[in-house]
């Protein structure tokens, strides 16, 4: 506990984190019916070792070639968010903290995240398109086990120390991010590892209910 500590930014992990889906990919996948026996297959090579994660990467965009970015951009927003989401994140926005995304997913779900809650920070990897159409190429911003050149990003770009960083993670891919900042919550952690270096790990269906065990570092909700 430290309430001497004043954290300035807080930074997300997004597919899984502020979303209850998992992947976002595997999401838009299963929605178009190409998942089971097909795109499945790219990922299972990957986790196996047999392509690298910018093949896996490009694979999967070339599944959605053709396919309009407004459809795309639909299907995204069925996503569901973490109950709770508004206020938690006001919750942070009242201590004066800033907040970023850094996400392997997709830029399409990190910028509509990042403008309809008003953060401050987002970077997601980008797939192609022309005149409103998908043409099957991806841009790779942030690899999966990379997030820390991010972090390093945008401690430079809000002239940041580690200590006063916060981030909020649940999968291996955060654990760099969790080794660079001076507050880590695991939420709904899929890794022994990241609940290992989380200053705390949480489960809840709910992100109101990580409020209260943050209250020793950031002090209570204002009235």
């Amino acid at each position: 506990m430290d309430r001497g500590r004043t954290f300035k930014l807080a930074l997300f992990d997004l597919d899984g984190t502020l979303t209850k889906e998992k992947s976002a990919w595997e999401y838009i996948h299963r929605r178009l019916g190409v998942w089971n026996g097909y795109a499945e297959k790219f990922q299972e090579a990957f986790l196996r070792g047999q392509i690298t994660y910018d093949r896996f990467c490009q694979l999967d965009a070339e599944i959605w070639k053709g396919m309009k970015v407004a459809e795309l951009e639909r299907i995204l927003r069925e996503i569901p968010l973490y109950d709770g989401i508004d206020d938690f994140l006001g919750y942070l926005r009242s201590k004066g903290i800033k907040m970023g995304i850094i996400s392997s997913g997709l830029s399409f779900l990190a910028d509509w995240i990042a403008q309809r809650y008003a953060f401050d920070y987002a970077v997601a990897n980008e797939l192609g398109a022309e005149d409103g159409v998908l043409n099957g190429e991806i841009k790779i911003n942030v690899h999966y086990d990379r997030k820390g050149e991010w972090v390093q990003d945008a401690q430079r770009k809000f002239n940041l120390r580690k200590e006063e960083v916060l981030a909020v993670g649940d999968s291996p891919g955060d654990i760099v991010m969790f080794q660079m900042v001076g507050l880590a919550i695991a939420f709904n952690s899929l890794s022994p590892q990241l609940d290992s270096l989380a200053t705390l790990s949480i489960r809840s269906m709910d992100l109101r209910d990580l409020i209260p065990p943050l209250i020793p570092y950031l002090g209570p909700p204002e009235d």
